[in-house]
Parts: C-alpha cells; structure tokens; sequence
C-alpha cells in the first residue's frame, strides 16, 4: 500500500476537482475544460492515479482507450496543470481516436538503455576518426529521449529519439513494443514521419513476444519516409524497408549476421544540416546484438520481479524516520481523498463504459 505522504503528493495533483476555485470568467469566456467530469479524461486520471500510488501491478503493457479530440483537448490541459515527472508517457491517434497509456518496466528500459548505448558508443568512434567531415558532424548527434512530438492534432513521446543539434525534429527513432502492439507500431510511424513532413528519417519499432505460450519471437522492422508520384504529384508516405526476425519462438538467435545500417546523414535532414548527403559513415546493428539485448532485457526483469517477490515475503523489522506534522495526513486531506476516490469510482460505474479490451 502506498503511504501516506505519497496519496497525499498525488492527491494534491490529481483530485478531479481544484482544491480551490477558478477565477470568475466572464459571461463571453469559453467554458474551461480544466477539472470538468469528462469520462474519458476521468478514467485515465483514475489509471494514473492507480499506477502511480501501486494499486495495480504494471506489467508491459499499454492501456487503451476511446477518447474524442475535444477530450484529448481536456486531458492535454490537466496534463499541463497537474502532471508531473511521474506521470506515464502516452500517444493519442486523432484519427482514431484512440490514447494509449504507457509505463515501461525494466525489460522496456532495458532495451533502449542498450540500443541507446550501442548507437552513442558508435557515434564516439566516428567522433575520434580521421574523417574530419564525418567526425565534426557525429559530435554534434544527441540523444534526445523522449521529447513531446505533436501533428494534426495526435502527441507522441517516442521510447528513444536522436538527432544533430541543427535538426529541429527528432530524426532517428525508436520504439519497443509487444507482439499486442504490433498494429501500433505502423500506426506511430506513420505520425512521426508524416507528421514531421518528412524530417524524421528512420523509425525502428522492436516488437517482442511476451506471452509465454506464444514463444518469445522478436522481430525488427525499419520504415523511412518515401516520395512516390500520383496524378503528376510527389505523395510522401511512410515505407517499411527493412524487417526480420531475431529471435525464434523457442528463444534461439536468428540471422544473427543480418545488420540494421543508419547512414550518419540519417540523423539530420536539409535545410537544417547543410549539405547532409555529402556526410560519410553509418551506425550498423546486427540481430545478434538486438538477440543480446533482448536476452539481457529478460534476464533484468526476472531478477527485479524476483527481488520483489522476496521483499514481499521477509519479515524485516523496519522503522522510518518520524515525520514532521506538516508530512502527515490531514484529517482534512483524508477526506478529500476519500471523497475524489469515490467520485472516481461513481462516474465509473455509471457509465456504459468505452475501455477497449488489449
């Protein structure tokens, strides 16, 4: 059970209603749609809220569900207001009107820390090469993260991005999914490429099997934006390029020869990078080190679940530190609690209901 001073922390963000009253808009203002019941935007508060304070265990998995633009719209304005670092990324498809809550575990983090890392160790080489147009250029290649990306109306935070320092979009990305969420992984291709016009050069989407009577198949797919002619006009579209399987259903390595290559001019586009076709080199990636990471992933996971499960099970004597008055619940506070949590839970119940089921 959370503690204390942790429900209070998040009931503070959280509440579905400000602790205090908004100022008096005037009769021509819009209606707010800060801390209006809206369903949709209620029930993800509700999943943050729980996931956040650990009353539901949080696997790999992503939460869907049916969300108009005007609620989006909703959501984005208490996420700005009220959120915070720990609040999970998400995605929202407009055309599908579709969000998608994400909170990765230690096999996710795990295997882009270490794609993360194979890509950067790269680019310190080319940096101390002789190739002084390459090296000058590789210097200037970040990691961008997890930066916000927005288009026609959709929001994204990819799992992992890269990109020169001139490049006003993330162009080299990455996202790591299960087998679940395969369709996604087109889906959100599409919005990064199409989205940014063609500035991001390379999505890599990793999908792995996770479910244990599926096997643990994991395959690798590239897609880049491409140009193709229809009616005497150039149409932009995202193509998948390169794709293949890495790991068998049985765990073993597959193709563990076959390599993923990154042009070094990948990581920028023109106008921002001046001259971006002429920049030599490549950042290579071959199965057997996507099976590596992969199996290292796995191995991670296991032995946080099983550290868990031990500390569950001891019976450690254990003493906090006494808290200060200010640190403690509130009477007041624990009614507050009470009452958004039962809110929550009344709005839930009274409606029909538009979760889609994984």
């Amino acid at each position: 059970m959370a503690d204390k001073k942790a429900i209070t922390a998040q009931l503070d963000r959280l509440t579905l209603y400000p602790a205090t009253p908004p100022e008096t808009a005037s009769p021509d203002s819009p209606t707010p749609s800060v801390g209006l019941p809206v369903s949709g935007v209620d029930k993800i508060i509700a999943e943050i809220c729980d996931r956040i304070c650990g009353r539901v265990k949080v696997e790999e998995e992503w939460w869907y569900i049916s969300l108009s633009r005007e609620e989006f719209k909703a959501f984005e304005a208490r996420f700005e207001a009220e959120g915070d670092y720990r609040w999970p990324k998400y995605d929202y498809f407009p055309q599908l009107a579709k969000f998608v809550l994400r909170m990765a575990g230690p096999f996710h983090e795990t295997v882009i820390g270490r794609f993360e890392s194979l890509v950067t160790r790269q680019l310190f080489v080319i940096e101390q090469s002789n190739d002084q147009v390459a090296a000058n250029f590789a210097r200037d290649v970040y990691v961008t993260r997890s930066p916000k990306t927005e288009s026609d109306g959709g929001s994204h935070y990819p799992d992992g991005s890269f990109a020169h320092k001139d490049a006003k979009a993330e162009c080299v990305i990455l996202e790591v999914s299960h087998s679940q969420q395969r369709q996604d992984l087109l889906s959100l291709a599409e919005e990064y490429i199409l989205g940014s016009d063609g500035r991001t050069q390379v999505v890599i989407g990793i999908d792995f099997e996770y479910r244990k009577e599926k096997g643990k198949e994991a395959r690798v797919t590239v897609w880049r934006p491409r140009y193709i002619e229809e009616d005497g006009e150039a149409v932009l579209e995202a193509a998948e390029t390169e794709t293949g399987i890495f790991r068998g259903v049985d765990g073993s390595l597959v193709d563990g020869e076959q390599v993923l290559r990154i042009g070094l001019n990948n990581f920028g586009y023109w106008p921002d990078c001046l001259r971006i076709d002429d920049i030599p080199g490549e950042i290579t990636i071959s199965f057997s080190q996507l099976y590596e990471i992969a199996q290292e992933a796995e191995a991670r996971a296991e032995n946080k679940d099983r550290l868990r499960r031990e500390i569950l099970q001891g019976n450690y004597r254990k003493r906090q530190r006494v808290r200060s008055p200010l640190e403690q619940l509130t009477e007041s506070n624990e009614k507050r609690f009470k009452t958004a949590e039962e809110e929550v839970e009344k709005q839930l119940s009274d409606q029909d209901g538009d979760y889609i089921p994984e």
